[in-house]
């Protein structure tokens, strides 16, 4: 999902340029769309503006409205002012300098720890 114009024609140009078909952008606004969508997903990424806030809702929302496939990935970049350890669905936070990552699993996270899942090869 990406709202800006001048983001939006970047992703595309990389898309292209990496020759791929494997990806779904999609051009609007993530609230409207998650609220519509009927797809599910391997794996979904999120870069939302550290400023927003609903930051904190987007985890919620991408696994309440059942966006990703059973073994699908939900990464989550934000600031250093968001944790999210005790959310259900949590793998892992990585950080790199000033930008976090936090990983979630579409089933719960003891589930994901069950059947092995890990971000780890």
């Amino acid at each position: 999902m990406e709202k800006d114009p001048q983001h939006w024609t970047f992703i595309q140009k990389v898309l292209a340029e990496l020759k791929t078909n494997q990806c779904l952008p999609v051009k609007g606004d993530v609230f409207r769309y998650v609220s519509r969508c009927r797809e599910q997903f391997d794996f979904i990424f999120a870069d939302p503006p550290y400023a927003l806030q609903e930051l904190a809702q987007l985890p919620d929302l991408v696994l309440q409205h059942k966006l990703l496939k059973e073994d699908g990935l939900f990464v989550l970049e934000h600031g250093k002012d968001y944790e999210f350890s005790a959310h259900p669905h949590f793998l892992e936070q990585r950080t790199y300098g000033s930008v976090n990552f936090s990983f979630f699993c579409s089933v719960n996270s003891v589930e994901c720890l069950k059947v092995g899942y890990s971000l780890y090869p």
